[in-house]
């Protein structure tokens, strides 16, 4: 029984990691006020604030590469669906006997998002 145990928290210590990767974690925003009253300097603020803009495109991308994935296995899942139809029920897959009907919107690709929050100068 323990060496059942010991494999179930090795394996699980490996697939920890491989969860943490999917994980979108949203920051969180500074507040300047709160930082200057706790003693922080104005060059501080603005490193928290920088760290936090560098967190939002981070996350931000994570939502995209996620997004991305899912779009791509919900296209493959269709195509599956559409195959057991055509093998298990031939010449009824267009007739949706079951009322379902896969989505016939083209999904887009997008890309990388880089967010700039610099202010422009005019």
């Amino acid at each position: 029984m323990k060496p059942l145990i010991l494999a179930a928290a090795i394996v699980g210590g490996f697939a920890v990691p491989a969860a943490a990767q999917e994980l979108c974690i949203e920051p969180i925003r500074p507040e300047a006020a709160h930082l200057l009253d706790a003693g922080f300097s104005g060059g501080e603020v603005r490193t928290e604030f920088r760290r936090y803009f560098n967190e939002v495109e981070d996350y931000l991308n994570c939502l995209n590469e996620t997004s991305g994935r899912i779009r791509d296995d919900a296209r493959a899942a269709a195509y599956d669906y559409q195959h057991v139809l055509e093998t298990t029920e031939p010449g009824r897959a267009d007739q949706e006997a079951d009322g379902f009907s896969p989505p016939s919107v083209e999904m887009k690709d997008t890309g990388e998002l880089y967010l700039d929050y610099r202010p422009s100068t005019p």
